[in-house]
């Protein structure tokens, strides 16, 4: 959502002044290789770009029929295409009409949702859900992946850019160390100004579908409570129709119980039901910050409740 009008795998650099329509016969779907994925749009599939600079492989995001030769979509690519190179945010290439798509850099890493939930703790045996070969994680590097988070969420919003749509699901890895924001940007040019309510929305978000940088900071608190339990669903064992009442009186996740006060307060400070008491990223990276330079623990995973991972059904 425009509100006024790096380390990646390729060295291309399509930035201003070029024009954010790519043509047809420069792109090309690995449709033998299948959907990479789904965004909140529609399906991902891998491509490749050919330029006068080269060939790289792209991730193209397709986007509803309907929309496809909307103004409002062209006027957002054109925005997100010039951004600066920022290594915590998914660089934006351009947009393909023909083939209905949005060209992004293609990472390879997976998305950070899957990352959590395939992760083991480093100081205790793998929990009965995940995958037993996984790889095993510490508490700081937990926490390090949340300031990468709102490190590209301080970029987008000093650029005047709503995410709309921040989840675990929509960070992606160039590694395993290397958090990427991507979907940011374009849910009110495709929703015409409201996005559809999920469990990481804001109280006034559930309410009225409208978005705000302020919804993106209650989100991000949704997401360092995602990183923190591993990737949990939020609200367990919630309805999401239990979950908008619940939200819309004021409840708060209660801090789970291996997390200490100091993370749990970064959490609930952007879970203000008042927007404009919301922590902003600033306020939410210094926090961290501090944080990270302790030397007792903040978290504790080996007390992590294994129960929070009994449900993953709606979003």
């Amino acid at each position: 959502m425009i509100q006024n009008g790096d380390r990646a795998y390729t060295s291309l650099k399509l930035g201003s002044p070029h024009s954010p329509i790519i043509a047809p016969e420069n792109v090309t779907f690995f449709t033998r290789l299948g959907s990479i994925g789904r965004g909140d749009f529609g399906g991902v599939w891998k491509g490749e770009l050919c330029s006068n600079q080269g060939q790289v492989d792209v991730a193209i995001r397709q986007i509803p029929d309907q929309v496809t030769k909307s103004t409002n979509v062209l006027r957002a690519v054109k925005v997100l295409s010039e951004l600066s190179d920022q290594p915590n945010v998914v660089k934006c290439l351009g947009y393909c009409q023909e083939q209905g798509g949005i060209l992004y850099e293609f990472i390879s890493g997976g998305t950070l949702l899957t990352h959590l939930q395939t992760t083991g703790v480093q100081s205790q045996p793998t929990y009965g859900n995940l995958k037993p070969n996984g790889v095993r994680i510490d508490e700081g590097s937990l926490l390090k992946l949340a300031w990468q988070i709102a490190k590209g969420m301080q970029y987008l919003a000093s650029k005047k850019i709503i995410h709309g749509t921040l989840c675990a699901h929509n960070v992606l890895l160039a590694d395993r160390k290397q958090c990427k924001l991507s979907d940011y940007g374009l849910s009110s040019s495709l929703f015409s100004g409201r996005g559809k309510p999920t469990r990481w929305s804001s109280p006034e978000t559930m309410v009225t579908g409208d978005q705000s940088t302020e919804g993106d900071n209650w989100s991000f608190g949704i997401v360092l409570w995602e990183i923190v339990t591993l990737g949990a669903r939020p609200y367990p064992k919630m309805t999401f129709d239990t979950v908008q009442k619940e939200v819309a009186n004021g409840y708060q996740m209660p801090r789970p119980r291996h997390c200490g006060q100091e993370v749990y307060s970064v959490m609930s400070g952007c879970w203000e039901k008042e927007a404009t008491r919301r922590s902003n990223f600033d306020q939410i990276l210094k926090s961290l910050e501090m944080i990270l330079e302790k030397t007792h623990n903040y978290l504790s995973l080996n007390d992590l409740d294994e129960g929070l991972y009994a449900s993953t059904l709606d979003m």
